[in-house]
């Protein structure tokens, strides 16, 4: 029997959300509480979802992004600093949007009818830890790089 993206996907439901107007500094709390939770292991997600103001997932902020925003805001460069410092303010997470940083959901997006294999490659193709899932123009669910991995592993 074929697997299908449906199988694999973990549904809308179960992914953590926050509106795209949501502080960076709640949102990167968000990331951080959920893996105290989990005894410092990830089993759900490595991402949050946004949502704009009609509850329409627009993009995702993922670990690698709370990375990157994370080294850049608390361990800036030289030229960072310097241009603190010419503005005369510190950068505040709790100012700043986590819209701004979100990876937009239409460059991750994928079809639930499309194959797994389409979904590997996607990934691969495009250096992706995760895709969302569509169906009908809807994001249904999220399909990660290690779900990708157990299916693989299954099948073997």
């Amino acid at each position: 029997m074929k697997t299908t993206l449906s199988q694999i996907m973990i549904p809308l439901d179960h992914y953590p959300m926050v509106s795209e107007e949501e502080s960076l500094e709640n949102t990167l709390n968000i990331l951080s509480e959920e893996f105290k939770l989990r005894d410092h292991r990830w089993h759900n997600y490595e991402a949050i979802l946004t949502t704009n103001s009609h509850g329409e997932v627009t993009g995702m902020l993922t670990l690698r992004s709370a990375l990157i925003i994370t080294r850049k805001i608390k361990f800036p460069n030289l030229f960072h600093r310097l241009l603190d410092l010419s503005k005369s303010q510190t950068t505040n997470l709790s100012t700043l949007k986590v819209k701004q940083f979100i990876n937009p959901s239409k460059n991750r997006l994928i079809d639930i009818s499309a194959e797994v294999d389409e979904a590997i490659s996607f990934v691969l193709k495009h250096n992706l830890n995760s895709l969302l899932v569509s169906n009908n123009q809807m994001i249904v669910g999220v399909i990660r790089t290690i779900d990708l991995f157990w299916y693989i592993e299954d099948v073997l």
